[in-house]
């Protein structure tokens, strides 16, 4: 009796095994089927190479390249990639968990059945890293160009459906949407140009930006910031990354549109502006070598004296402009007040954004407005003497300066600056003519007036030989604490025709006169040579 119950439950039990198994096996084949498969399926996705990024001439400024890696399983056949690896690569291999492949390893690796990841590695030539710019660690533009047009650079994504083996293998590509590349971004830089000028800034090895610029387009030329990142931007090293984020020279900063600075006497044709359209007849002042502030009463407050303590003698508005003679922009700035400067700068909108494709700060032009809701405090007689002079408080950047001589340059058309290849759009500034011309000439005498130390140009001496002529007008702004002035030149040039213009800084370089000029001299060698005779 019991052997009988014994075999009833062992029937009931292989019973309900077969069903469960026939079940599996027969009736659910195809859901169980599916499901192993769905484990040795994947969909793997790919995306296209980063457009490369080109000079006015076609020269390769970024570019992407596809670097292919193989990463580490621990069901790999290490005999036979030692066929395929150097022991280099495979003690990396095991070491890193991932090892870059040569391009004739590529087919034996894929042949064993092991896929092959590739990663995206931008390169930049480092003459222009500050204008096109990096990618954050999502590949997506972070700075400059690379951020500004990334929707157009960006690689479009792709996907390949593959079937592997239990241990990881490719057996089979099954399906495969190729990835698009980005688009290419051609750009006005002329690289030539731009390695000329860096190479010349590092021979100097001070901290500066130099601007080239088209005068009629606004195309930009060349954009040098020095110092620049020399090393392969994406291989940087830890320790170097400190060094070069801890360097006081800041060699990230793009100081041709983020850095502010005291535009010193480079400023002055602004005010002469202002005093041309308050003063129907410019006065003369003669220039002792320093000026008076004095009360109602006539008491002597405060003393500012010229750049020449001897003094410039019988000055214009002409002269002014040539010597850069302090007393007379000291007279004329208080004459007319900070109010009625501070109207004309707005008309040039000398401290705004200029409209470039890559990031801007914007400037400061100081009014009483600004100076009591930042400092809480109000303006003084001598805050606008010292901005007749471009100190105090007027902070611009060398492109907004630029753009200012610019639109001096084409009678108050400004071309909208720009550093990818587009349709040049314009504002304007409509002024009477014979301020224009009256600007200009004092600026030519800049360039091109000699005689002595109180009559010549501050620039002749960089230029008394030049075949060609150009205006422009030196600055020299101090900074205080105990360091050297900012060196400034901003011009343009064939005069009569202007086809360039030119902005050159040197953060702590000295007279404008003795660093900025020459230095511009040497870049309108460059540009304009034997050319022109005017």
């Amino acid at each position: 009796m019991r052997y009988k119950s014994t075999l009833v439950i062992f029937l009931i039990m292989f019973s309900i095994l077969v069903f469960y198994l026939t079940k599996i096996q027969i009736l659910e084949s195809k859901n169980h089927r599916a499901f192993l498969n769905s484990l040795l399926t994947q969909t793997i996705l790919t995306k296209g190479l980063r457009g490369t990024i080109y000079d006015r001439n076609g020269i390769k400024l970024a570019w992407s390249e596809k670097i292919p890696f193989l990463i580490y399983s621990k069901d790999m056949e290490m005999d036979k990639l030692k066929n395929i690896l150097t022991e280099k690569q495979l003690s990396e291999l095991i070491s890193s968990g991932k090892v870059k492949l040569e391009n004739h390893q590529i087919y034996g690796i894929e042949k064993l059945g092991y896929y092959i990841q590739y990663k995206e590695i931008r390169r930049y030539l480092p003459e222009v890293l500050h204008i096109i710019g990096y990618l954050n660690s999502n590949g997506k533009g972070n700075f400059g160009l690379e951020k500004t047009y990334n929707n157009i650079l960006d690689g479009k994504l792709g996907s390949e459906l593959v079937f592997s083996t239990p241990s990881g293998k490719i057996k089979q590509r099954i399906i495969q949407r190729i990835p698009e590349n980005g688009q290419d971004l051609h750009t006005t830089i002329d690289f030539n140009l731009q390695k000329f000028i860096y190479s010349k800034l590092k021979e100097i090895d001070i901290p500066a930006s130099v601007i080239v610029e088209d005068t009629k387009t606004g195309e930009i030329l060349s954009m040098v910031s020095y110092p620049g990142i020399e090393e392969e931007f994406y291989s940087i090293d830890t320790y170097t990354w400190r060094k070069i984020i801890n360097d006081p020279k800041n060699p990230l900063l793009n100081r041709s549109t983020m850095g502010l600075y005291s535009p010193g006497s480079s400023i002055k044709p602004l005010i002469a502006i202002a005093y041309l359209l308050s003063e129907s007849t410019p006065a003369t002042v003669n220039c002792k070598g320093r000026f008076e502030y004095k009360s109602s009463s006539g008491k002597t407050i405060a003393i500012f004296n010229d750049w020449l303590l001897s003094g410039h003698g019988e000055t214009d508005l002409i002269k002014a402009l040539r010597v850069s003679c302090n007393v007379y922009f000291y007279n004329i700035a208080l004459k007319l007040g900070i109010d009625k400067i501070k109207n004309v700068a707005d008309i040039f909108k000398i401290d705004k954004k200029t409209g470039i494709d890559i990031e801007e700060k914007e400037g400061i032009f100081p009014s009483r407005e600004w100076k009591q809701k930042k400092l809480k405090e109000i303006w003084y007689p001598g805050d606008t003497i010292l901005a007749g002079i471009g100190q105090g408080y007027i902070l611009l950047t060398p492109l907004q300066l630029l753009n200012f001589y610019t639109t001096i340059a084409n009678n108050g058309k400004t071309p909208i600056p720009h550093i990818a290849k587009s349709q040049t759009t314009y504002s304007n500034i409509n002024l009477p003519k014979e301020i224009w011309t009256i600007i200009k000439e004092g600026l030519l005498e800049v360039t091109s007036h000699s005689g002595s130390i109180r009559d010549r140009g501050t620039a002749y001496n960089s230029f008394k030989d030049a075949k060609y002529k150009v205006a422009g007008k030196t600055g020299t702004a101090e900074v205080g604490k105990n360091k050297k002035s900012h060196s400034w030149f901003v011009g343009f040039g064939p005069f009569k025709s202007p086809k360039y213009s030119i902005v050159v800084l040197f953060e702590n370089g000295g007279s404008g006169a003795e660093m900025a000029a020459p230095f511009a001299r040497k870049i309108f060698d460059y540009l304009l040579g034997d050319e022109y005779n005017e």
